[in-house]
């Protein structure tokens, strides 16, 4: 154990690593909200209810079994049910891809870096249009796993599933905001999303062949992010505190809090609310370069280095700080001629100021 390693001193291992999530950062469309909206009546709205059904159960209710991200496999039943096959997901996964302004090129940079993996909840249908755009060395690729075509429902299965979705998507979802971990009474239209969803997921989806389709889809929840956070952590030996987290969703709070607390960069980039709240910095940005910036500071100069960056993020520092890759930001500077990206280090006193602006910017920006 205390052996001499050349390989070791030589530096020849990487010490560092990159994980991060797909939309805000990469893509902005939602993938799994667009196939939806394409093959059943109503859908976007139907899988909106679906959505706040699972926040409501994970963060508001704080129920011991739910997890952000069960609705990536709550819709499955309601797909098939409309008439989406394997290949037809493929096909519209790829004519609805919508990547981030220089994505690509982000991922190539930080990949020819360190080592650099994507955990998201984006179905395997819609990840083959995203590894074709990126064209990037990735090292590894978690992804929601789902297989439509060997499931068969019967007529009037199919049925009573349509009229399900048809009764979620008659449900209103109110305006009222939630703070995590805040005590607060829950909205009346919201108790009806509540009792409505608890019927249907808990009570009569059971009943069907369905419940087969639905319980063999493997969803990207939070905590299956926070266990691949933890396995990448076991595979590599590279400890939190030397890996940076992108991650803008619901389901990165776990990840994001964990290399936060750990010493890591944990970066909302384009972050919800609830991902904000996790974060060691946020960022707002119509681009993904600024990723790759932050990124290559951190891999070359610590976390140290990268929150005097955040503090110090103004046009005349970036031209004159000392950066091992001035390129990267000149590359920068040249794709945001007129204005910065925001970037802001996120603690106790402007956290809830941070996450409202956050989650504003991303709703303009990447729509719902």
């Amino acid at each position: 154990m205390d052996e001499f390693d050349p390989a070791a001193e030589l530096g020849l291992f990487p010490d560092k690593c990159m994980i991060c999530n797909c939309r805000g950062f990469l893509t902005k469309n939602n993938n799994v909200r667009d196939l939806c909206a394409r093959f059943i009546r109503n859908g976007a709205h139907f899988y909106d209810v679906l959505s706040r059904y699972d926040d409501l159960t994970a963060y508001v209710l704080g129920r011991e079994e739910a997890t952000a991200g069960n609705v990536l496999k709550w819709v499955v039943p309601f797909l098939k049910a409309n008439g989406a096959t394997d290949h037809l997901m493929h096909v519209y996964s790829r004519e609805c891809l919508e990547m981030m302004p220089n994505a690509d090129r982000t991922m190539r940079y930080i990949s020819s870096i360190m080592p650099t993996f994507i955990t998201t909840s984006t179905y395997g249908h819609g990840m083959l249009g995203i590894y074709e755009e990126l064209d990037a060395p990735l090292c590894d690729v978690l992804c929601t796993k789902v297989d439509l075509d060997p499931a068969t429902f019967g007529r009037a299965e199919s049925r009573k599933i349509r009229e399900m979705g048809q009764e979620i998507s008659a449900l209103r979802i109110p305006k009222t905001v939630y703070e995590l971990d805040v005590p607060m009474n829950v909205d009346e239209k919201d108790v009806m999303i509540i009792r409505k969803l608890d019927e249907i997921l808990q009570d009569r989806m059971p009943e069907l062949t369905a419940m087969n389709l639905m319980e063999s889809t493997t969803p990207v929840t939070s905590h299956k992010k926070a266990y691949q956070l933890l396995d990448i952590r076991r595979q590599t030996n590279i400890d939190l505190d030397s890996t940076v987290y992108i991650g803008g969703d619901h389901t990165d709070y776990q990840s994001l809090d964990l290399v936060n607390d750990s010493g890591g960069l944990a970066i909302s980039f384009n972050g919800t609310d609830f991902a904000v709240r996790g974060c060691t910095i946020a960022i707002m940005s119509k681009d993904s370069t600024v990723g790759a910036v932050f990124a290559e500071v951190f891999y070359n100069k610590g976390i140290q280095a990268a929150l005097d960056l955040a503090n110090n993020w103004e046009r005349k520092h970036l031209k004159n700080c000392d950066f091992s890759d001035p390129y990267l930001v000149e590359n920068l500077l040249e794709v945001h001629k007129r204005k910065l990206p925001e970037v802001i280090v996120v603690d106790n006193r402007n956290v809830d100021e941070v996450a409202a602006r956050s989650d504003e910017y991303r709703r303009k920006l990447l729509g719902a």
